[in-house]
């Protein structure tokens, strides 16, 4: 197990937790990366950190929602 990119991710999830939702928006696309790295190289993501870019990915596109005219 790579136990440098274990602390990324986590770090990366921790530092998204204090983010405004705006700034982990942006952010999705490097841990879907992130993520992606650590399942090549045969070792698992930290726990959560699926389920951190799943909730990310769709409050994003709720947001998108939330600002459309009815």
């Amino acid at each position: 197990m790579n136990t440098m990119s274990q602390e990324s991710i986590s770090g990366l999830i921790r530092t998204l937790e204090a983010y405004s939702p705006e700034e982990r928006f942006s952010k999705i696309p490097k841990l879907r990366y992130m993520i992606a790295m650590r399942e090549a190289s045969g070792d698992m993501p930290p726990r959560g950190a699926r389920q951190m870019l799943r909730s990310l990915e769709e409050e994003a596109v709720e947001a998108i929602f939330d600002n459309m005219p009815v």
